[in-house]
């Protein structure tokens, strides 16, 4: 993961190193390889004069261009990718040296006598193990760009896709909660206004009683009062 988390996981420490210069990656020769002598360009090269230099362009991919720290980073898959002899490695680490760019300034001219160099030592070098390397290099710049994929497609999954269903979720449940909230809201209009008619006919049956029975009442105490002054 950590190809993968270099890349795409932003951390307090990666914030960190962001700003501090970094410093160019020497390229670091596998315990199990021979270290290659310093070489000397020679004085004569065999070159085609009428072939000129070709000029790539830069390689961009749809949607960005190439990031300098993500090529810095594949390259070192490939040198650990690498194996025991000579091969498209060693041949490319002679070509791009900068003591032998300028002692040849022509990329063509550095490429044969790099490659005349590397098969003087060994008999078996050749241009098709240049070849053949190269597309090692590629399957294993794809096997890494796959496992990043992966985990990045993991990624995406875990900080986007499964918060954003989640998200979903959550506003599902509160469109729930406020129809229930509604429904209840209903529910309390209802016996509100069953309280208040209620609370107004009782409330005027109240009076109404209240009222009556005053009037019986002083009735009777007529009554007595009445009576109490004719019955001797």
């Amino acid at each position: 993961m950590g190809f993968f988390k270099d890349l795409f996981i932003v951390n307090e420490e990666k914030e960190q190193e962001a700003k501090v210069e970094q410093p160019q990656l020497k390229a670091k020769v596998p315990q199990n390889q021979v270290q290659q002598p310093q070489y000397t360009a020679p004085q004569t090269v065999n070159t085609n004069p009428s072939q000129e230099t070709v000029n790539v362009p830069p390689v961009t991919m749809p949607g960005g261009n190439v990031d300098k720290n993500i090529l810095e980073m594949i390259k070192e898959v490939i040198e650990k990718s690498n194996v025991p002899g000579n091969d498209y490695f060693e041949l490319n680490k002679i070509v791009e040296s900068q003591d032998f760019k300028n002692a040849i300034p022509d990329e063509n001219a550095r490429i044969v006598a790099a490659f005349h160099s590397l098969r003087a030592q060994d008999a078996k070098f050749n241009k098709q193990r240049v070849l053949d390397s190269i597309d090692f290099y590629k399957k294993a710049v794809k096997s890494e760009y796959d496992n990043v994929l992966q985990g990045y497609n993991q990624y995406v999954n875990d900080k986007i896709n499964s918060p954003k269903k989640k998200i979903e979720d959550l506003q599902k449940r509160r469109e729930e909660l406020l129809n229930k909230i509604n429904q209840i809201d209903v529910e309390i209009q209802t016996i509100q206004a069953d309280v208040t008619k209620c609370s107004a006919e009782l409330e005027a049956k109240r009076a109404q009683y209240d009222a009556t029975f005053q009037i019986v009442v002083q009735e009777l105490e007529n009554e007595k009062n009445k009576l109490n002054l004719i019955l001797q």
